[in-house]
């Protein structure tokens, strides 16, 4: 039986966000998520089930995501399970970085998460239940080369987990974080076939991780098994970040 949840889910149209998506459909009883320009794979994750919901956002766009924050309330009235999965990285070595390249993976990465996570977790504390998961990355523990933009972002992710895990903890709110290492997706298939053989010889498991593995993770984190996990940031990498 499903539960009697809203769930919110940003980037949920591919790799790891649909892969949540996908599996929270099965579980509660309306399951949100935003997309940027992947149309199409959004429709695909929405029509294959009939309580999952979609939404045009470009998370870089500070009034989209005000205004999406409010729409999303006034049309169900809350959010029990926010999940600030999106995710984006422009790379380059950090003398050669234009301010754009900063500027657009700090909004998305890190900026982003403020709108929806103040909107809804307003209403989590006066219902005195809720969960939030903030996804960061293996880069903001260990550094990237190329990447300090995105490093820096998902090091912030972090802080942010624990500061608000210590002000919503009283409230029945949990606030966890998520650190993947090589998961399946399509940024980790950018990466030259070379380079990626030369990343899963550094991986105690052998292999890159799979998407539904980290929903796994979420799925573990939102349920009431996990209401004594607050504060934490679980790392999955096949034990790559040792």
């Amino acid at each position: 039986m499903m539960e009697n949840k809203i769930v919110f889910i940003t980037g949920g149209d591919k790799g790891i966000g649909k892969a949540i998506v996908c599996r929270f459909a099965e579980l509660y009883k309306t399951v949100i998520f935003t997309y940027n320009k992947n149309v199409e794979g959004a429709k695909e994750v929405g029509e294959a089930f009939s309580n999952v919901f979609f939404y045009q956002c470009d998370l870089a766009n500070a009034g989209q995501c005000e205004n999406l924050a409010k729409d999303i309330i006034r049309t169900y009235g809350k959010v029990d399970i926010l999940i600030n999965n999106a995710g984006y990285d422009n790379d380059s070595t950090f003398l050669k970085m234009e301010k754009d390249q900063w500027d657009t993976v700090i909004d998305i990465n890190l900026r982003s998460i403020y709108y929806f996570t103040q909107s809804f977790s307003r209403i989590m504390s006066e219902c005195k239940w809720g969960r939030i998961i903030n996804l960061t990355s293996i880069a903001g523990f260990t550094g990237a080369f190329g990447k300090s933009n995105y490093a820096a972002a998902k090091a912030g992710v972090v802080g942010f987990t624990k500061s608000l895990a210590m002000e919503l903890g009283k409230k029945g709110v949990t606030v966890n974080a998520i650190a993947p290492g090589a998961i399946k997706t399509e940024m980790l298939m950018r990466i030259p076939e070379k380079y990626r053989e030369g990343i899963i010889g550094n991986i105690p498991a052998g292999r890159f991780g799979e998407p539904e593995e980290v929903a796994d993770l979420a799925e573990f984190l939102v349920s009431d098994k996990a209401k004594y996990i607050n504060g934490q940031t679980i790392h999955i990498n096949g034990g790559s970040y040792l």
